[in-house]
């Protein structure tokens, strides 16, 4: 469990609580999601400067530098932590997502009197059933890669155990 702790704002009689490090399941907090987001877009300083504040980050550049090269020096290690923890949640919650749009948009279809917006519902719909199934079979492919890997390990623990009773 990663350490967070509260700032609390005093506006007027209202008091705002807001995390200051409460790390998101890809290992990062809000002010490192912020300078990711920045990267990710490309932005120049300026530009980077004036996001972070739109989204309530108001940080100097040279704290906005020190977690960028941060946050470029650990690409490997937030690569290893998203496929370690995070990728099952992301994937699962693509998942649902994917079904849950489905579910929307059959209802949209069937509650549509229109027969050219019928159309193009069902064309959404099928526009989604790849994906769909390639999340399920990437879903298969990984739970079959995690049951050899399972089986590969306690067969090593069982020998391993073997050679040290004898």
């Amino acid at each position: 469990m990663s350490e967070y702790t509260i700032e609390e704002h005093h506006v007027g009689k209202i008091s705002v609580k807001r995390d200051k490090k409460i790390v998101n399941s890809r290992g990062l907090n809000d002010k490192e999601s912020a300078v990711v987001a920045t990267m990710r877009m490309r932005l120049t300083i300026e530009q980077s400067l004036k996001y972070r504040e739109d989204v309530g980050y108001n940080f100097s550049q040279s704290t906005y530098w020190r977690i960028k090269r941060k946050m470029q020096s650990a690409k490997l290690q937030r690569l290893y932590h998203i496929a370690k923890i995070g990728f099952e949640d992301q994937h699962l919650e693509r998942i649902d997502n994917c079904e849950l749009i489905l579910k929307l948009m059959w209802e949209n279809y069937l509650d549509c009197k229109d027969p050219f917006k019928r159309v193009l519902i069902l064309e959404k719909i099928a526009n989604v059933q790849p994906l769909l199934s390639s999340y399920y079979d990437s879903t298969r492919a990984v739970m079959k890669e995690r049951q050899s890997w399972n089986m590969t390990t306690s067969d090593t623990d069982t020998a391993t155990h073997t050679n040290q009773v004898t």
